[in-house]
């Protein structure tokens, strides 16, 4: 039985390894302004014969965050100038992922300028680990001309998602995709929790925090069934220590979370991240 990404992260990476895909392919989804996009409406899920593992897209948590107000930090996302240090198959893959959720962080947190360096360190990125084999110029240049229009541009990234993900399954790439969709969570997580952790502990933090420790077990669990790669195997090795201070919420008697707890969680996401991109 076939495994499948079901991910939204992986459209945004559309923009940057779009192969043999038309983008006039599938019929725009009508658009939705930010304020009504919910879970669903950015988390796909097919009813095929696959197992389907849902890992949240940059632009699912990123749009919570500005449905919060939270203000668009130019100090988070990895440095554009990192771009130059990732020569292995795994530090450009993982990078791919990172790079594709900074964008995004940029995208929906209403910076566009820098959105444009990261769709095209994505798209560089793309090109050195083999994905890449001509960006179909329609789909690039409807990308380029909606940066700033946040509605927009979800609707072209959506467009590209199956054609993305039967392109990387028909070329046997499932253990870089593995790469590419973690790189990404983990940026996306970062971005996300960092500037909760000066932050008072709410109900909605803690919601926040459970809704992760879900997901991360979807993650790991896709990750091990494809850990015979020694690449795969590094990172699940990364995710597992995230997993192992969000488990320690699970001996909790009364609260979901605690700030000492929130705060770990936060670190530990740093350290793996820091690791990552450096």
């Amino acid at each position: 039985m076939k495994t499948r990404f079901m991910t939204l992260a992986a459209a945004l990476m559309a923009v940057g390894i779009m192969a043999s895909c038309s983008s006039d392919s599938k019929k725009s989804q009508p658009k939705k302004s930010i304020e009504e996009l919910s879970v669903e409406d950015v988390i796909f899920d097919d009813e095929s014969q696959t197992i389907n593992y849902k890992i949240p897209s940059p632009l699912e948590m990123f749009i919570r965050m500005k449905n919060r107000d939270v203000p668009f930090s130019p100090e988070l996302p990895n440095k554009p100038s990192n771009g130059i240090r990732y020569v292995t198959q795994y530090q450009q893959a993982v990078n791919m992922g990172v790079y594709a959720s900074d964008m995004a962080y940029c995208c929906i947190l209403g910076n566009s300028q820098n959105a444009l360096e990261y769709f095209n360190l994505v798209k560089n990125l793309s090109i050195e680990i083999g994905l890449y084999e001509g960006i179909d110029k329609d789909l690039a240049d409807r990308v380029l001309n909606n940066l700033s229009e946040t509605d927009t541009l979800l609707s072209v990234t959506s467009d590209s998602y199956h054609d993305v993900v039967n392109y990387i399954e028909e070329q046997g790439l499932v253990d870089i995709q593995c790469l590419v969709v973690a790189g990404a969570w983990i940026e996306s997580l970062y971005l996300c929790l960092e500037p909760m952790k000066q932050q008072d502990l709410t109900d909605e933090t803690c919601e926040l925090i459970r809704d992760h420790q879900i997901l991360l077990e979807n993650l790991i669990e896709l990750l091990d069934q494809n850990k015979q790669s020694g690449n795969v195997a590094k990172l699940l090795d990364e995710l597992k220590l995230i997993q192992s201070v969000y488990d320690v919420t699970y001996q909790n008697k009364n609260e979901k979370v605690t700030k000492a707890q929130f705060v770990n969680i936060v670190n530990t996401v740093a350290d793996v991240r820091a690791r990552l991109i450096q």
